[in-house]
């Protein structure tokens, strides 16, 4: 049987002392937790600024998610980047809960493009004051 070895294992393997740069063994895990309170007279196509994370870092979706309260008829968005609007797309918060973003990837960021932005795809009813708990888990690795 052969043995294959990850990007880190490697690195190891070609150190005497096993030790590879500390960034890659330990990145800091850290979670944005954005607080957006509706107005009420969101409309499709509107841009929420959540919040600007770090250049390279790894965004985890799988462990991100938004804890809505009650945001109207229909209130759905797409989480993304001012140039790329679909890391996570179908979010409805028409109804109280927690709502997962639903992708099992991580995401580097690239330089100029740390804003991450909720974009309103739908929007009927729109309950003034609601709020959307978003928490973002990321990988700082510098």
């Amino acid at each position: 049987m052969a043995t294959f070895k990850s990007d880190l294992a490697t690195g190891q393997t070609a150190k005497v002392d096993n030790r590879v740069d500390g960034r890659l063994l330990a990145g800091k895990v850290r979670q944005a937790n954005a607080t957006v309170t509706l107005a009420g007279s969101e409309v499709s196509g509107d841009v929420i600024e959540l919040v600007t994370i770090p250049s390279d870092a790894l965004l985890d979706l799988s462990q991100s998610f938004v804890v809505a309260e009650d945001a109207g008829t229909s209130f759905t968005c797409k989480l993304g980047t001012p140039s790329s609007d679909a890391l996570a797309t179908g979010l409805d918060f028409s109804s109280a809960g927690v709502v997962q973003m639903g992708v099992n990837s991580l995401y580097t960021v690239p330089a100029g493009e740390e804003k991450i932005i909720l974009t309103v795809t739908a929007a009927s009813g729109v309950t003034a004051d609601a709020t959307l708990r978003v928490c973002l888990s990321y990988i700082d690795r510098n």
